[in-house]
């Protein structure tokens, strides 16, 4: 049997921790404690440097696709990576919070920061300045789907999935949206000349293609 590789892409360090290593390092720790056949990998979509199909699920999260300017790019290298029948899950920000101030007392929108824009300056710590990619929750979707993936499940979540210090912010108190969930998944199908048929492992290469193909 094939091991199982999961498969986080590793968000821009802004303070000196690339994060998605140390919490790859520690899952492949447990996950070797239980004998479990899995293997966790680390890269930079699009151009992770794995085998097509390789994967059984593709996770995003936490702070990733605010550093990636083509979702279009990052969509179809998940789906290259993800084998018929494998799963994609994103766990992330909601593409609303940019909006949100801190402010304790009341939830606010920012006066300099609209819903729309293509990026933004992020002041607060511990971006400290960093530009950040902005989309839409259906620009999300949208490049997800133009992949060729199946939407299976979509949350959105009142609860931010970071924190800093001791601060509560009142946007953080149940009334906006501060996360989301994405699950999707790779068909077992794809498409040939005369329409679907079912996926099948192309000699050698280990490449996954349609048997009209």
């Amino acid at each position: 049997m094939d091991d199982i590789a999961l498969v986080a892409e590793g968000a821009r360090s802004v303070v000196g921790v690339d994060f998605s290593s140390v919490a790859a390092t520690a899952a492949q720790r447990r996950a070797d404690e239980l004998g479990a056949n899995c293997r966790y990998v680390v890269a930079e979509l699009p151009g992770a440097p794995l085998r097509d199909g390789c994967a059984d699920l593709v996770y995003t999260g936490k702070g990733a696709l605010i550093w990636m300017p083509d979702l279009d790019a990052w969509a179809a290298d998940v789906a290259r990576l993800a084998r018929p029948g494998g799963h994609l899950f994103v766990h992330e920000a909601h593409p609303m919070v940019p909006l949100w101030t801190w402010d304790e007392d009341e939830p606010r929108i920012r006066p300099d920061r609209g819903y729309f824009e293509r990026s933004h300056v992020n002041d607060t710590f511990p971006a400290n300045g960093a530009v950040e990619w902005q989309t839409t929750l259906a620009g999300i979707i949208t490049a997800v789907l133009g992949a060729g993936l199946e939407l299976r499940h979509v949350a959105e979540h009142p609860e931010p999935f970071w924190r800093w210090g001791d601060l509560d912010a009142a946007a953080w108190r149940g009334q906006l949206p501060n996360t989301f969930t994405l699950l999707a998944r790779k068909p077992s199908w794809g498409t040939g000349p005369t329409g679907p048929v079912p996926w099948c492992r192309a000699g050698r290469s280990g490449r996954w293609g349609t048997s009209a193909a």
